[in-house]
């Protein structure tokens, strides 16, 4: 038999690592108790002990009382949750995508509520009640609710075979969000869970916290590792350890501070030698407990002939957490991952959007980027990566950052950033804070952080790029009649002064792409061209998005003229996969443009060409030349699939839409890189792999 007990101690935010709050901001530790927000959906997830497809008992119990005086108190539940699966068989996924659950406890009126039934007394509610939930092997369940002398019950049967999957406490009351509307905020406090039973199973590693996870980069001699943790309080030590392995003991190699509004902890390390692989911990004492996370720093494979690289973006989250495809990177094993944007979607985890206050929306923000980490942590944390927030991981849907200003009148096709610089601030760090310090370090408007920079790794230069941060807002020099006649002519868009890239990064490309190296890649958020053809939830034909890098036109040219035809340029956000060579005054002049799909594509896009093939020599509709090798599309007719709750798994939807991720084999002996792409359900795509020698740039 297996037991749970709670041990709530103090007031804090994050309620501790055997729990998952749905959402992290509405959930939290007070004197001893755990305190609920009550709105649609909120649930508090044990992640430590489950209940198992094995016909036996198992009993619930906790004690709760409410705060605060609904109007509709019929509605206003606290209780249990629990058998909660999804369509995939991940406890994770069931976090946020469960399709089956069965709810019992107490309404705000007092009365028990078992589903649909409801007890004829009513117990106070705002004295404290205890629930007991006991169901037997057969599916025989009685509910009780005890305060003082008086007992209520409430008994239901239910089929015993699906009563298995995940428990959770939780607090509904009919309101999205539970603040705002002048509405009075309704808390319901919870001491003294306990679980046990012979139909109780115990899972530890499922366990969540305080050590998030981990990720770092290595360049040259500089290690930098940003180790993740949740909100941490004044009381909590702030220090996080990162020790390596010598002999058979670990040794303390440098301590690092936890910055308090991103809740992260940043190593650098210079004189790093990476001549083998250095097995490592990040250590953290909380609440008189010794964590560990532990990893490998990767040797510097700068003396092997061969390198790869996993390139990966747009997680539209409804794979979540995405163990058919993980399982694949992890098989293949890339020494380098590239994550290039949209770790998050706004709905990332439900719960809609908050964007004020900064704190709460900061935690909104921090518990969504958490599934990204819960997801890749496995891999992360062997192997340095390269990390990019897009326009959806800072909440918009487009980004043209205009030089980090506020967004005029909220609109982001003014240019500049929809939230708060601070809150842009944490995306930055959690993202990118161990990336190899900024090439020109000078923070933009508002004290924004930049991150461009130069990553040597393997043998291999990387250019790392901000595409987003510096370019000019379209409604800031497009007027509606300009967009008109741009229809037919796309050169009047070439506004004199419209920024892509900006100057300072167009000195650094300059400079970077005269460096020899076996290889070069630049790696930015999105492509260089407009190379998709149709777009939206019908797939109709798009005519001109100035989202990508095909606007501004003298931007692009600036951009892709510093660098040479050998140059490789790494690319997500376009939820398609193309292979492609740019053509800067002719075809075939320009850099190779390797452009990866959504690892869970959600806004469907396509690459359809007039004509019977999609390979070939292409003009977009900028007017760019583009010399297309190989193109990786969705399936006809998945833009109508229902994502979650179809008839079709979600893995199963992810394939048909397209999703998947991209390696590259570089061969420096030999200068050929070979692109792979694959699909969400294995194989490669059509026209993948394929692979091209650098020196012949008409490949």
């Amino acid at each position: 038999m297996s037991i749970f007990q709670s041990d709530w101690k103090g007031t804090r935010r994050w309620v501790g690592p055997e729990f998952w709050a749905a959402p992290l901001q509405d959930w939290s530790v007070e004197d001893n108790e755990v305190v609920a927000l009550a709105a649609k959906g909120r649930l508090l997830h044990l992640l430590s002990h489950a209940l198992t497809e094995k016909p036996s008992t198992f009993t619930l119990s906790v004690t709760v009382r409410l705060d605060g005086a609904p109007a509709q108190p019929a509605a206003v539940r606290a209780g249990f949750a629990f058998a909660l699966r999804g369509q995939l068989d991940d406890f994770r996924h069931a976090l946020w995508h469960y399709q089956h659950k069965h709810e019992a406890g107490i309404r705000a009126d007092g009365k028990l509520f078992f589903g649909e039934m409801v007890s004829a007394e009513p117990l106070d509610t705002k004295q404290a009640v205890t629930l007991k939930l006991s169901i037997g092997a057969g599916g025989v369940a009685t509910l009780t609710g005890t305060q003082g002398e008086k007992t209520v019950r409430l008994g239901a049967m239910l089929e015993a075979a699906v009563l298995h999957g995940n428990i959770a406490l939780l607090a509904e009351a009919p309101r999205n969000q539970p603040e705002g509307n002048n509405q009075p905020i309704l808390r319901w406090r919870y001491a003294d869970f306990k679980a046990e039973g012979e139909k109780l199973e115990g899972a530890p590693e499922r366990a969540f916290g305080p050590l998030l996870w981990t990720q770092y980069t290595l360049s040259g001699s500089v290690l930098k590792l940003l180790a993740l943790l949740p909100p941490l309080e004044k009381s909590d030590s702030q220090t996080v350890r990162l020790e390596v392995r010598r002999g058979a003991g670990w040794e303390k190699l440098s301590d690092a501070t936890v910055e308090p509004l991103s809740s992260t902890a940043l190593f650098r390390v210079p004189g790093w030698k990476a001549g083998a692989d250095t097995a490592y911990r990040v250590a953290y004492t909380w609440q008189g407990k010794d964590y560990h996370w532990e990893g490998t720093l990767r040797r510097d494979p700068v003396d092997r002939e061969t390198l790869s690289v996993g390139v990966l973006s747009c997680d539209h989250g409804y794979v979540f957490p995405q163990a058919r495809l993980t399982a694949m990177v992890a098989k293949q094993n890339p020494d380098l991952l590239c994550f290039l944007g949209d770790q998050i979607y706004e709905n990332y985890g439900g719960f809609g959007i908050i964007r004020k206050p900064t704190d709460r929306a900061t935690l909104d923000y921090l518990r969504k980027f958490w599934h990204f980490g819960w997801m890749w942590r496995e891999l992360l944390k062997d192997r340095p990566s390269i990390i990019l927030p897009d326009d959806h991981d800072v909440f918009q849907g487009n980004v043209w950052g205009q030089g980090g200003r506020p967004a005029p009148n909220g609109k982001q096709e003014n240019g500049g950033y929809v939230m708060p610089a601070e809150w842009v601030g944490v995306v930055q760090r959690t993202q990118t804070g161990h990336l190899p310090d900024p090439i020109d370090p000078a923070p933009i408007a508002q004290g924004i952080g930049v991150y461009f920079t130069q990553l040597k790794y393997g043998g291999v230069d990387f250019a790392v790029i901000e595409d987003r941060k510096f370019k000019t807002g379209p409604d800031a020099v497009v007027s509606p009649a300009l967009r008109q006649q741009a229809k037919t002519d796309p050169k009047v868009l070439d506004i004199p002064g419209a920024q892509l890239l900006g100057e300072r990064q167009e000195r650094f490309l300059v400079r970077w792409a005269k460096e020899p190296a076996p290889f070069k890649i630049v790696v930015s958020q999105t492509i260089f061209c407009h190379a998709t053809t149709h777009s939206g939830p019908q797939l109709n034909p798009i005519k001109l998005d100035l989202d990508c890098n095909a606007w501004p036109q003298s931007g692009r040219r600036r951009a892709l003229t510093a660098l040479r035809p050998t140059v490789l340029m790494l690319a997500g956000d376009q939820h398609s996969g193309i292979l492609l060579r740019h053509g800067i005054d002719d075809w075939d002049d320009g850099p190779l443009a390797f452009m990866v799909p959504g690892t869970a594509n959600g806004w469907p896009r396509a690459w359809w060409p007039e004509g019977a093939s999609v390979t070939g020599r292409f003009t977009d509709s900028f007017g760019h030349k583009l010399t297309v090798l190989a193109a990786a599309n969705p399936e006809k007719g998945s833009n109508t699939l229902k994502e979650v709750g179809g008839t079709v798994p979600p893995d199963e939807v992810a394939h048909k839409k397209g999703s998947g991720y991209g390696i590259i084999r570089l061969n420096k002996k030999t200068r050929e890189a070979t692109f792979e792409m694959w699909r969400h359900g294995g194989g490669q795509f059509e026209g993948f792999p394929r692979t091209i020698k650098l020196e012949d740039k008409n490949a």
